[in-house]
């Protein structure tokens, strides 16, 4: 008996807990299920507090700025605003803000310097970057990369349109050769007209050559420095004329004359003949088969 009452304590013991698990689970689920909802109870407030009042204003007086302190520790502006502004108009409320603190920095700057402590930065001050070097490098490369990138894209921009203005300039300029043609075509067709309608006669037939000043085509009798008479290059060529350009040649002939020779048969030079064979001057008896061919 002793035994299985234990045994039933111990299983109610186990079920006890589980219960208790449960309850606490469905708690939590409702509790997370509300704040997801959106209704989120707040806790009230302890009816056991205790708002002491005195000592919240010994620690306001031990925390807060000495009476005799110096304006410079504090650095306070006062702005009274001259006339209340409507905190729902946006641009009203940030003209005020803007007004309050260009106000209060004037008061600042003019107590300082009635002070004479200095405040601005000193022109030979240098504050340490919050950037390094090496990043400021990076920087300034890819600015420079960027720049350069703009410039020849303003280069290659301004060749396109260089290009394209001078294909309409000599598109331009092919479309007056052509109307220049035509003309000079009409007119010639013109002039064969006249002729025949007067039979080829040959008076007053001439063909007007008229250029653009008016005057017909006139030889100039200006003689250039350095060119002959005779020479129609206009001083192109070197001795100028049809003689020039001979003695040219003829110079040429003789040159080569005198170091390949004047043609004629070249072969059979070291051919013996009579005279050479019979010709023994050159020949000494001593030498002959007194030297033994050397292997």
């Amino acid at each position: 008996m002793g035994v299985a009452d234990r045994e039933v304590d111990l299983s109610d013991e186990d079920e006890l807990p589980r219960g208790k698990m449960n309850e606490d689970y469905g708690s939590e689920s409702e509790s997370e299920s509300d704040q997801e909802d959106g209704d989120v109870k707040l806790l009230e407030p302890s009816k056991n507090s205790v708002y002491n009042t005195d000592g919240l204003l010994d620690k306001l007086a031990d925390i807060s700025w000495p009476q005799n302190l110096a304006w410079t520790d504090k650095l306070s502006v006062v702005f009274e605003q001259a006339q209340e502004v409507d905190v729902n108009d946006d641009l009203a409320r940030e003209l005020a803000f803007y007004t309050q603190a260009l106000e209060g920095t004037r008061q600042a700057f003019e107590e300082l310097q009635k002070m004479g402590v200095p405040f601005l930065r000193p022109s030979n001050y240098y504050a340490e970057m919050v950037k390094s070097d090496s990043h400021m490098e990076k920087v300034k490369g890819r600015l420079l990369a960027e720049k350069k990138n703009i410039e020849e894209a303003e280069e290659r921009k301004k060749a396109r349109d260089a290009k394209k203005l001078a294909k309409e300039v000599q598109a331009q300029k092919q479309k007056e050769r052509a109307k220049q043609k035509k003309e000079d075509i009409e007119s010639v067709k013109k002039w064969r007209k006249q002729r025949q309608k007067s039979g080829f006669s040959g008076k007053g037939d001439d063909f007007p050559l008229d250029f653009e000043d008016g005057k017909a085509f006139e030889r100039s009798s200006k003689k250039r420095p350095g060119v002959s008479p005779g020479d129609r290059s206009g001083g192109k060529s070197r001795f100028g004329g049809k003689k020039g350009m001979e003695n040219r040649m003829k110079k040429k002939r003789e040159f080569r004359d005198s170091k390949f020779g004047s043609g004629g048969k070249k072969g059979m030079k070291k051919q013996n003949t009579a005279a050479t064979t019979n010709d023994i001057r050159d020949f000494n008896k001593s030498d002959s088969g007194t030297k033994k061919r050397k292997r």
